[in-house]
């Protein structure tokens, strides 16, 4: 028998013997015809092995398994099967009572499994009304199943779209509409659920209840979610969060901003904004640090550059403005850089607050986003040209 067809995991809980419960998987080790389980946690200190026994008396040979540590046993069954046996444990050299044994064919049943569990917790969190122990428990079932390798099959889908809807109703109780919106907006892109009444009403807490079906008209076509990754929820949160600041001055006719996916997410995922952007900056060290703010369409683009005009046009910038222009003692280059040096300076509440760098690394990390829009939009173009007149420079020499 291919060990392909054999089960790949064991899952051992209830032992008396603590350190032998947890997940033991399948290795390409060999012996007695079966393949060798080593914990997942603690390697090869804990097995589960076939073993052979010979009669002293006939010389017959019959097998079983043995679950040891460090070659002594602890818990056995007898059987001459090639697979781990559910049932028939008893006790060698471990402690009462017999662990609970469940046989898996595929890993990804350890992390269903698991997932499974950490559901059922955060549902007796949310009949207790503990909202944030609730939160816990799903994203912990949330975290198992991203490590699934298959991503396509109905019980990753369905696991997903459950705990992402459980979640979100646990947020929306705590009055965080904006996570509960990002929730039922992952559970939909995976599979057109239930969701949806969570996403109307985080969209009427948030004050978008008449543009809801504007809003989630492209939630469900498979493009929100980074299909490689589709519990990294980070291209989510970027997408609510520009409903929620840009969208809210719109009008029925204004475009809808796109998801944007981003490899950095799914490297980066479950770090905090302050740790993430600490990385970034320690493994791309050959160019001053930026920031982490993405500006990701036309309209993002439009809209940060009304707030820069609003700058340009004010009595502070103007009167900063004069004065180096009237400067005589500066060389070209000279002026160039203290030209990028007020502008970053006077942008700065503009730009640090989105995630931009300080300063005029910064204004450059924006200036070449900018750039983008610039070329394809002719809004922004006809935007950029006004902004160069008030600030007497090129936009383009600000990166």
């Amino acid at each position: 028998m291919v060990f392909a067809d054999l089960p790949q995991a064991v899952v051992v809980s209830g032992a008396g013997c603590e350190e032998a419960n947890g997940v033991y998987r399948a290795t390409e080790k060999e012996y007695c015809e079966a393949p060798v389980y080593e914990h997942a946690d603690r390697g090869q200190e804990l097995k589960i092995t076939r073993e052979p026994h010979k009669n002293a008396k006939t010389g017959a040979v019959k097998h079983g398994w043995l679950l040891g540590k460090s070659g002594q046993p602890l818990y056995g069954a007898r059987t001459e099967s090639l697979t781990v046996p559910a049932s028939g444990w008893k006790k060698f050299g471990g402690d009462e009572p017999i662990p609970a044994i469940k046989v898996l064919l595929h890993m990804d049943e350890v992390f269903f499994f698991s997932a499974d569990d950490s559901k059922l917790a955060g549902d007796d969190a949310m009949e207790q009304k503990d909202w944030q122990s609730a939160i816990q428990h799903y994203t912990a079932g949330i975290d198992m199943l991203k490590r699934t390798t298959d991503r396509l099959n109905e019980g990753f889908r369905s696991r997903a779209c459950l705990l992402l809807t459980q979640r979100g109703t646990a947020h929306l109780q705590l009055k965080e509409p904006k996570a509960a919106l990002r929730d039922a907006v992952a559970a939909m892109d995976l599979e057109h659920s239930a969701a949806e009444a969570l996403a109307l009403d985080a969209l009427t807490e948030l004050g978008f209840k008449d543009l809801s079906h504007k809003i989630l008209e492209p939630v469900g076509s498979g493009h929100i979610l980074d299909p490689a990754a589709p519990l990294v929820l980070r291209c989510v949160d970027r997408w609510v969060s520009e409903i929620v600041n840009h969208f809210s001055e719109a009008d029925a006719e204004t475009e809808l901003p796109m998801p944007i996916h981003m490899p950095s997410d799914r490297y980066l995922d479950g770090l905090d904004e302050e740790t993430r952007a600490a990385v970034i900056k320690k493994y791309i060290p050959d160019e001053p640090f930026g920031g982490t703010a993405v500006i990701s369409n036309p309209t993002e683009c439009l809209e940060l550059m009304k707030k820069w005009e609003e700058v340009f046009s004010g009595m502070e910038f103007q009167s900063r403005r004069k004065a180096l222009w009237d400067r005589r003692d500066l060389s070209f280059p000279q002026r160039m850089m203290e030209t990028r040096t007020m502008v970053a300076e006077s942008l700065a509440k503009v730009l640090e607050p989105m995630g931009f760098a300080p300063g005029r690394p910064g204004l450059a990390r924006c200036v070449k986003q900018m750039q983008i829009h610039w070329s394809t939009d002719k809004n922004c173009a006809n935007k950029a040209l006004d902004l160069e007149e008030m600030a007497d420079v090129s936009l383009a020499d600000l990166e």
